[in-house]
């Protein structure tokens, strides 16, 4: 690099640090936060359309999920397994009652815990929506790879697990 060009990249860092920029920080577009959220939308880009023919949210899916797998759960767990802070879940459960696809009773020992299950129709909706999601699931195979789908899910578990992903922090589409 030639004098005059280590002295404008010398200025340039000079005037940077001015500005009360960090000049150790990468670019915005390569920020880890940034590039997890493009990757999230491209991908929910390919499930939205499904979620919309059932006139289902992200929000309302990942509960069905969650009741399909557990059969049976309290809203501060639902809220956890489907990163829902209890507020906006406190909001959605009545939207899937009043479609009944979910049904809610108090607990058997403490009237004030709230749980959650699905309705037989909320069974039938998940087994269909279900279903057309695998097809989805199988497309996105079809275009990364599944070695490399694979890897991406080991290395998204080994990024949640060493930064510790601590549900009071969740940030959620709301």
């Amino acid at each position: 690099m030639s004098s005059s060009a280590k002295s404008r990249t010398v200025q340039a860092l000079r005037q940077e640090s001015k500005n009360g920029i960090d000049t150790h920080l990468r670019p915005f577009r390569r920020s880890l936060p940034m590039l997890l959220m493009r990757a999230r939308e491209a991908v929910m880009q390919r499930f939205r359309p499904h979620l919309r023919r059932h006139d289902i949210t992200e929000q309302q899916w990942r509960i069905l999920r969650v009741l399909a797998e557990e059969k049976r759960c309290d809203m501060l767990d639902l809220s956890v397994r489907c990163s829902i802070h209890p507020p906006s879940l406190s909001r959605t459960i009545p939207l899937l009652v009043s479609r009944g696809l979910v049904c809610r009773t108090t607990g058997a020992s403490d009237q004030r815990r709230v749980v959650v299950e699905l309705s037989s129709e909320g069974r039938a909706l998940f087994r269909k929506m279900s279903a057309e999601s695998v097809q989805i699931y199988s497309q996105l195979e079809a275009e990364f790879g599944a070695a490399r789908l694979a890897e991406v899910y080991r290395v998204l578990d080994e990024i949640t697990t060493i930064v510790g992903f601590e549900h009071e922090g969740m940030n959620e589409d709301e």
